[in-house]
């Protein structure tokens, strides 16, 4: 299986199952971490800054993304060619790549400087934001678009750990990033006046570490690369821009899809009901980016196995994690739900327990949602993005519109705009992914349709059972109940799941890819 003999047609990279055991575990630190962070730094914002400003940090980082299109897109372009071309040992075209991928991103960050600050100046205005200090915002909203930029530059030199599957590097960047930022705000927070403008700065500060860390590690994995202008192509720029230019319409759609949501809701119904949106949509958010991290270790095996030919190794690799995936993330999903009063009571206070209903909008269907990301992953490979990026972008123009409809038209109010949001979320995922995959890779849609359905029975199954439970048991908003209780059904669940629903070659697969002091311990009976 997969590099396991999932296909006969060519045994997978040396060392590709010790490196992605590695990129597994610091991936799962990456994970804690974030949670931690996560369940700590928002209560921490609201008690000292308030609500409405800490509306403010979340809308920030979400409304600087859509300036960063341009650049994130042209970073997945330039992991694409520079991992294809490494992996064929074509350091010629490698060099080039690399080099022009640097000036361009140095050109872009260069041209967006400007455009970001005079959209942080009039922001305040834009917003209504009457109750912050107008500088405080303006700082925070300009410090967090230089830290962006700035880590931009990183994407030529992590490109080069991606193609070598050195994910774990990156990840470990991406830990001291957010410790280091976290650290400087509570530094700031303790021993000034507490300010917006102190998150943007940390942002700033951990940027330049990041960028620094990143350049010494990449060097460290593959110093043959040379970086002179020299180098620069423009036949190279044309391949990487024609890339960009379809990930950027449907990065563009995904934002309108993930981040307008926030706006809007910050827009129309005022930043105290944007801060309860917030707290809530950092739910998703967090499911998101574990599927997120899970797909990321799958992302250089599609490139790897793409330049080596093995499209049938592909399919295979697609079938398996859409089943593992949509099984894997049912659990935390449904468990979520099922304690969503109590959660919310514990991290935030009980007087926002009643966003458990807003809760349970956004996650019924995210199982079957986030189990067919990893298919995503095949159009890059195949250089077949133009297709998605239309369809996403229209799936985001459909968002804003029922977004700006059922709140008003039905009465909804913020219920409408999760409902536009959760809506056309589900039909560019799990109606439109499936299918276009299964075009690409030349198979039978059903093959790609079928694996989500283990997942999405799951998660019914699991909230079907457990909200009665928890009801009859009474489950306190401890968090010790809360865990001990999800730790049984976890058991129970997980036990079914690799004795019944998963076969033998799957749970082999599983068992080869645990780092090997996770795969001693675990029971045979359970894998």
């Amino acid at each position: 299986m997969l590099w396991i003999h999932v296909s006969s047609e060519t045994s997978a990279p040396p060392n590709f199952k010790k490196e992605f055991s590695r990129n597994l575990t610091s991936n799962l630190a990456l994970f804690i971490i974030n949670i931690i962070v996560g369940l700590l730094i928002v209560p921490f914002y609201i008690d000292t800054l308030g609500l409405a400003a800490y509306g403010i940090i979340p809308l920030a980082t979400s409304f600087t993304s859509y300036v960063m299109l341009v650049l994130d897109s042209l970073n997945a372009a330039i992991s694409r060619f520079l991992t294809i071309n490494i992996q064929r040992s074509d350091l010629t075209s490698a060099t080039q790549i690399f080099n022009t991928a640097l000036i361009t991103i140095v050109g872009f960050v260069l041209l967006f400087v400007p455009v970001a600050v005079v959209i942080a100046w009039f922001t305040p205005g834009f917003f209504n934001i009457t109750d912050i200090e107008r500088s405080s915002v303006f700082l925070l909203f300009a410090l967090i678009f230089l830290s962006a930029f700035i880590s931009a530059l990183r994407s030529p030199f992590s490109a080069v750990m991606y193609a070598f599957n050195k994910i774990h590097y990156n990840n470990y960047i991406s830990i001291t990033y957010t410790l280091t930022s976290i650290g400087i705000i509570v530094a700031l927070f303790f021993t000034q006046t507490p300010s917006v403008c102190y998150v943007g700065l940390a942002y700033f500060l951990s940027a330049i570490l990041s960028l620094a860390l990143t350049i010494i590690l990449s060097r460290k994995v593959y110093d043959k690369i040379l970086i002179s202008i020299s180098y620069f192509s423009k036949e190279r720029f044309s391949e990487i821009t024609e890339l960009a230019k379809w990930i950027l319409v449907d990065q563009i759609g995904t934002l309108l899809l993930l981040q307008l949501s926030l706006i809007i809701v910050n827009k129309e119904f005022g930043t105290a009901a944007g801060g309860e949106y917030a707290i809530v949509i950092m739910f998703f958010n967090l499911l998101w980016s574990i599927t997120g991290l899970i797909t990321s270790v799958l992302s250089p095996m599609y490139y790897t196995y793409y330049a080596r030919r093995l499209f049938t190794t592909i399919h295979d690799l697609s079938v398996v994690s859409v089943k593992c995936i949509g099984l894997m993330m049912a659990l935390p999903i449904a468990l979520i739900c099922i304690f969503s009063p109590q959660l919310l009571t514990i991290w935030v206070g009980e007087e926002f327990a009643h966003l458990s209903v807003l809760m349970w909008v956004l996650l019924i269907p995210l199982t079957t949602i986030v189990a067919v990301r990893s298919l995503i992953l095949s159009y890059a490979a195949y250089n077949k993005v133009r297709i998605p990026a239309i369809v996403t972008i229209i799936a985001g123009i459909l968002n804003l519109i029922l977004a700006l409809t059922l709140p008003y038209v039905y009465g909804l109010g913020v219920y409408g705009v999760a409902l536009a949001f959760i809506l056309a979320m589900w039909l560019r995922n799990v109606v439109f992914v499936p299918w276009y995959a299964a075009k690409v890779q030349g198979v039978a849609p059903a093959m790609f349709y079928k694996p989500t359905i283990p997942g999405t029975l799951a998660y019914f199954a699991l909230v079907i059972i457990g909200c009665p439970l928890v009801s009859v048991l009474a489950i306190p908003a401890s968090i010790i109940d809360i865990a001990l209780v999800s730790g049984v059904v976890s058991l129970v669940y997980l036990t079914i799941v690799t004795r019944v629903i998963l076969t033998d070659p799957e749970r082999d697969l599983i068992r080869s890819i645990l780092p090997s002091f996770v795969s001693r311990r675990v029971p045979s009976w359970l894998l």
